[in-house]
């Protein structure tokens, strides 16, 4: 069996195709910035897989499907999702599985992130852990019992989108104070450009011309040398991202929380102060029983969850 995945985020996409051990066969990475729209970006994804296609030189049996929410997975319609602009309505399994002729299968991106970290990660053999992407945004899937949970809506799992600070900043989602608001990529940047004027000394003026060209990777870089604009920045914002794990700890009590994303590239400097933060304000029983560990596919997390979201699909059916 030969899968065709699709990750596509809010920033950049990722194709390739892969067998049912998960091994990668062909891939490829592009920009899909959300002010591309949504004719363009999807020209460019299936001009990819069609590359990747002949380069493995198979015919693929299923396509998965990864993209941020909300959406209507059983339709394979996406909703008025918050980092894709003006994709709303469109119907993801229709324009990919008509392209290439076989079944394709749509999952909310972090919910397809958690189903391959089960698949092939560090969740394998683990029945009770919660997925949590941190990159552009922050998203969440739930393996509860060995499956994915999805809600009564199939939309459950929107763990950026719970509240940190009732008035804090605003949110895509059109809320105000949440997690993603709070911790996430572009909201670590959003931050740091807001406050860098009044911070004249910090080594991040050594390295852009314009408070705009910041970034939560240039961020980490300067905490990580010392440089106390920044580390203020940085450990703020891992204080709201271990307040809104110990919250998901409380709720679920998994076994694992698993992480990845963009942010996570980090390393030790998100893990340390996140793993303090929950340690101090989850409930102590249920502190305990969790770990809070790196997704084991990496950069391919997203990849690797469209791929499990084809097979698992493709067995229920079988």
């Amino acid at each position: 069996m030969y899968t065709l995945g699709f990750d596509i985020g809010g920033t950049k996409t990722m194709v390739g195709v892969a067998d049912e051990s998960g091994t990668v066969l062909a891939m490829r990475r592009f920009e899909t910035r959300g002010q591309l729209g949504p004719k363009q970006a999807l020209d460019r994804m299936k001009e990819a897989a069609r590359q990747v296609v002949r380069e493995v030189g198979v015919s693929v049996d299923a396509i998965g499907i990864g993209c941020g929410g909300p959406l209507d997975r059983k339709s394979g319609t996406l909703y008025t999702v918050p980092n894709l602009p003006g994709w709303e309505g469109i119907c993801l399994t229709a324009e990919l599985g008509n392209e290439f002729g076989v079944p394709a299968y749509l999952e909310n991106d972090a919910n397809a992130a958690a189903m391959g970290e089960h698949l092939f990660g560090a969740g394998k053999g683990v029945d009770d852990f919660v997925f949590m992407i941190v990159g552009t945004g922050i998203g969440g899937g739930i393996i509860a019992n060995g499956r994915i949970y999805r809600g009564f809506g199939e939309n459950a799992g929107e763990i950026g989108h719970h509240k940190i600070m009732p008035d804090g900043p605003p949110c895509p989602c059109g809320d105000r104070g949440c997690l993603e608001a709070l911790a996430s990529g572009t909201s670590i940047a959003r931050i740091a450009r807001e406050r860098l004027a009044a911070k004249p000394e910090s080594v991040l003026w050594q390295w852009i011309s314009s408070p705009e060209e910041v970034t939560a990777q240039l961020v980490a870089r300067a905490a990580s040398e010392g440089d106390e604009f920044a580390s203020g920045v940085w450990h703020e914002c891992m204080y709201h991202l271990g307040i809104g794990i110990a919250n998901v700890v409380n709720i679920l009590n998994p076994r694992l929380v698993i992480l990845g994303g963009g942010v996570t590239k980090a390393g030790s400097m998100l893990f340390e102060p996140v793993r303090r933060v929950v340690r101090e304000r989850a409930m102590p029983a249920l502190a305990a029983d969790v770990e809070v560990v790196p997704a084991k596919n990496g950069d391919l997390v997203g990849l690797m969850g469209a791929f499990a979201v084809a097979i698992e699909n493709v067995s229920c059916r079988a």
